[in-house]
């Protein structure tokens, strides 16, 4: 049976546009050669939905590709954010760092703009951020970022979450920026905005202030070992799509990758399919949108054939959620000294 292409996400004045069901990631894509041929391949396959970052340094890459794979402009769905180390998270460069990302990319809009995180960190300087550049080998120096002597981040608490900033003995707020993400939207250069990383208490700071331009979205990472349901529900409940990221869920310890578990295995054979597309048809059947990555041409197009999973399978792939968060791939509250993934 067959799963939905795409799914409805509210945008400014009331109206909906589509989603596609199953996108393509493209972080950690390393050099932009690769990133380019990968997103030919994946849009030849019949993907449109783009998931990218500025600070993913394949703006460009990714630009050449839809113009190389003759798919036009307005049947892909383009995702970016404001940006990975959130050092454009002040509301005078959200704009800023999207005027980057549309330059990179050649194009005149994005379909959905995420704020990348709920934590805003200082930039070295406001002409050190007109200058940043976000290519593979780039230093933080060359991305505009200030750190502390420990290496650190410098945080700028006054803009970033209440419940992160409460944590620290501050206030802060992260509603200047969110009224500045919104404006990207009446401004033409973004069709919807949203949110990455955040929790429902995150959230919820800002849902009083969707006014005409809604919060569309929030990205989370997502898969059997880390179900996110608890906010995944949330979203449903409040008309907010949820796009998941690592969808594969990456390594155990020892360096196994939990695709090659017994029970997915067990599971994709089954069904006939490979792992990746168990994986993901598990989150199109939830209602959420998977962005998988691969650089295997035969990955690539079996990611992307989605089939509807019987209750009974859903229920095993369910049951593998390990407690405490521990299915997470990376600790960036650990990396970065910041109280991240709290509620």
């Amino acid at each position: 049976m067959s799963l939905p292409k795409t799914f409805p996400l509210r945008a400014a004045g009331g109206k909906t546009i589509q989603i596609p069901s199953v996108g393509y990631g493209t972080w950690a894509s390393g050099e932009n050669s690769w990133a380019k041929d990968a997103v030919v391949t994946a849009l030849k396959a019949g993907y449109r939905h783009l998931d990218c970052a500025w600070m993913y340094g394949v703006d460009e890459a990714v630009g050449q590709a839809i113009k190389e794979s003759g798919v036009p402009r307005e049947e892909i769905f383009i995702t970016t954010k404001a940006s990975f180390w959130p050092h454009f998270g002040h509301p005078d460069s959200v704009d800023l760092c999207l005027d980057k990302v549309l330059a990179n990319m050649q194009l005149e809009y994005v379909d959905l703009y995420l704020a990348h995180w709920p934590c805003v960190w200082k930039p070295a300087s406001r002409e050190a951020l007109q200058k940043a550049h976000s290519a593979h080998d780039s230093t933080p120096s060359d991305k505009g970022i200030a750190s502390l002597e420990d290496g650190k981040p410098n945080v700028d608490w006054e803009h970033s979450a209440a419940n992160l900033a409460k944590q620290k003995g501050k206030k802060g707020s992260f509603v200047p920026t969110w009224k500045a993400m919104q404006e990207c939207v009446k401004k033409g250069k973004a069709k919807a905005v949203g949110l990455s990383n955040f929790s429902i208490t995150e959230i919820e700071e800002l849902l009083p202030h969707e006014d005409d331009v809604p919060i569309s979205c929030n990205q989370v990472e997502v898969h059997p070992w880390l179900p996110q349901s608890e906010i995944v529900a949330f979203g449903h409940k409040h008309g907010i799509v949820t796009t998941c990221y690592s969808p594969f869920a990456g390594q155990m310890e020892g360096g196994v990758r939990r695709l090659e578990e017994a029970k997915v295995v067990e599971l994709a054979k089954k069904n006939g399919m490979d792992g990746g597309q168990l994986l993901q048809s598990w989150a199109v059947q939830r209602g959420t949108v998977p962005l998988g990555k691969s650089a295997t041409p035969a990955r690539i197009k079996s990611n992307l054939d989605i089939r509807k999973l019987s209750e009974e399978d859903m229920e095993v792939l369910d049951g593998l959620a390990v407690p405490n968060g521990e299915g997470r791939t990376v600790n960036f509250t650990e990396a970065w000294g910041v109280p991240l993934f709290t509620v």
